[in-house]
């Protein structure tokens, strides 16, 4: 029985016929990070999501950053679901991650964002995976992203061919579903912590990582809803996302495919200046997109030399 929501809007579509299934005690723990800020509009459904679970062998750390909307209040609700809550400044969703991860002590590790959800009973589903098969360093499973209220936008099927280091790299296309990977404590010894500079495209680095050295374990579950909306930081700062995608794939040895990734901010950038409003008179839309406009074309400045030396990379 879950608990009565604060907003009547944050029971999930499946509470009132959810069974939870029960995890055996053999099952390995997993500690579940959850790094947020601000999250107050989308926080208590992400909470109510992880209680349509069995938490036997689950460890919950909350790291917030201060956070100054609702979030306080959310989080005092729930308090007794989580083994750590920590509120204070941190340098962004980086830093709140690996200083999760600092306090976990489950051999599986995950995090989930505060606007994400994971479906009913997944997380027996991927403990009995990484038991049943001893060795596995990183589960997949497949995932749903979805509008705000949860209407499908794309479903994500993954699979071994899928899973590959040279397929992820191309990794603007071919990318993974954060909220439903997890993985070892030796796979984030090994190629974490996730990068201080990295405020978007940190999670393309560290799989990348992992995937250069670790087969993936492919769970054919629909593990999480990854919840797009107009607050998303991919959404709200899509050149920026689509630049440091571009850097990481270079660092991992993709250049070529950071080629392609920067191509789509140019097409972007391409499509922005076909409607570039008349200066006379504009309308408060046309105004957002002038704006939108002038920060795509700041952004593909700034990445000349990086397209220059991508390229010259990928011919030597």
């Amino acid at each position: 029985m879950l608990p009565d929501p604060i907003r009547a809007d944050a029971i999930l579509p499946w509470e009132t016929d959810l069974t939870v299934e029960s995890a055996e005690p053999d099952l390995p723990g997993v500690s579940v990070v959850i790094p947020i800020y601000n999250a107050g509009d989308f926080l208590e459904k992400t909470l109510r999501s992880l209680l349509c679970q069995d938490l036997a062998g689950v460890e919950l750390i909350l790291m917030d950053g201060a956070s100054t909307d609702a979030t306080p209040q959310i989080v005092e609700h729930y308090r007794d679901m989580f083994a750590t809550v920590v509120m204070q400044p941190d340098e962004g969703q980086s830093d709140a991650i690996n200083k999760g991860f600092e306090r976990a002590t489950q051999p599986i590790l995950y995090w989930l964002n505060g606007d994400d959800i994971l479906l009913p009973n997944t997380l027996v589903a991927v403990r009995r995976m990484f038991r049943d098969h001893p060795g596995t360093e990183v589960v997949v499973g497949d995932a749903y992203m979805t509008e705000q209220d949860f209407t499908p936008i794309n479903h994500f099927r993954f699979g071994p061919e899928k899973l590959t280091f040279d397929h992820l790299l191309d990794y603007a296309r071919h990318h993974l579903i954060q909220p439903s990977v997890f993985f070892s404590r030796n796979a984030w010894q090994t190629t974490g912590p996730v990068r201080l500079d990295h405020h978007y495209a940190m999670d393309a680095d560290l799989f990348l990582g992992m995937a250069a050295k670790f087969d993936f374990r492919h769970l054919p579950l629909d593990i999480a809803y990854s919840v797009y909306h107009e607050d998303c930081k991919t959404r709200e700062k899509r050149a920026e996302s689509i630049t440091e995608l571009a850097l990481v794939q270079a660092r991992h040895g993709g250049f070529d495919q950071a080629r392609k990734t920067l191509d789509i901010l140019v097409d972007l950038f391409n499509q922005a200046e076909k409607s570039d409003p008349a200066p006379a008179g504009p309308t408060p839309n046309e105004t957002i997109l002038h704006g939108q406009l002038q920060t795509l074309r700041a952004s593909v400045e700034r990445n000349k030399a990086l397209l220059l030396d991508l390229d010259q990379k990928a011919v030597g």
